[in-house]
């Protein structure tokens, strides 16, 4: 009996330790700050960008028809520029402060398998549990703020890649436009998954967490 009180012990502790870390961790409005970003300041910069990029191009080094996708890849070059110094401004600016995320990561003194239990209920593959419901949350913001930040910089990978596919010709482009399909596929599951987050918070908000998690 000793052996399996210990184990409670042990198992209780990494537990209290969790919930020590979650406690102040909130949710303070990612998903309107994300969502802004992606509706408003990142299409309006890359349109803008892009353009007098190749406006300017244009005008500086002049040319036929023929000349202008070198100048539309111009713009978009410009673009990426833009997008990383605008990424990093609005990360640290509207991005950071949209979430209090502690420290320390709340799930760090608890096994793997815990881990993997919590996060899979933030994702919705399995039921709420109610007993460790302060630990899932606090686990549900920080890694809704880790998705958030990283589809403000996956914003920019695919623009990388778009001045190539309008220069290249024949096996290259088409290299190159496999290579921005691969990331837009991949920055859809991210953003998928700080959805599942989301909604998880919005479920267990509600007074009765059972019938949520139903």
């Amino acid at each position: 009996m000793s052996g399996i009180e210990d184990l409670m012990t042990t198992s209780n502790a990494r537990w209290a330790d969790a919930e020590r870390r979650a406690q102040g961790v909130e949710d303070l409005g990612l998903g309107g700050a994300l969502k802004t970003y992606y509706t408003r300041y990142f299409p309006a910069g890359v349109i803008t960008l892009v353009a007098a990029g190749t406006v300017l191009g244009n005008l500086v080094f002049g040319g036929g028809p023929s000349d202008w996708p070198s100048f539309l890849a111009a713009g978009f070059l410009l673009a990426v520029l833009g997008a990383v110094i605008g990424g990093l401004m609005y990360n640290a600016k509207k991005i950071v402060p949209a979430a209090e995320v502690g420290r320390i990561d709340v799930l760090l003194s608890l096994k793997n398998e815990e881990r993997e239990d919590i996060r899979r209920q933030v994702l919705g593959k399995t039921p709420v549990d109610p007993g460790h419901l302060v630990v899932s949350r606090a686990a549900a913001v920080q890694l809704r703020k880790n998705l958030a930040t990283q589809l403000i910089w996956m914003s920019v990978l695919p623009l990388t890649f778009i001045p190539q596919v309008i220069r290249g010709a024949g096996f290259i482009s088409w290299f190159m436009a496999v290579g921005v399909a691969v990331l837009v596929i991949g920055a859809m599951f991210v953003a998928r998954d700080f959805q599942r987050a989301g909604s998880f918070l919005a479920r267990t908000a509600e007074p009765s967490v059972p019938d949520a998690a139903r």
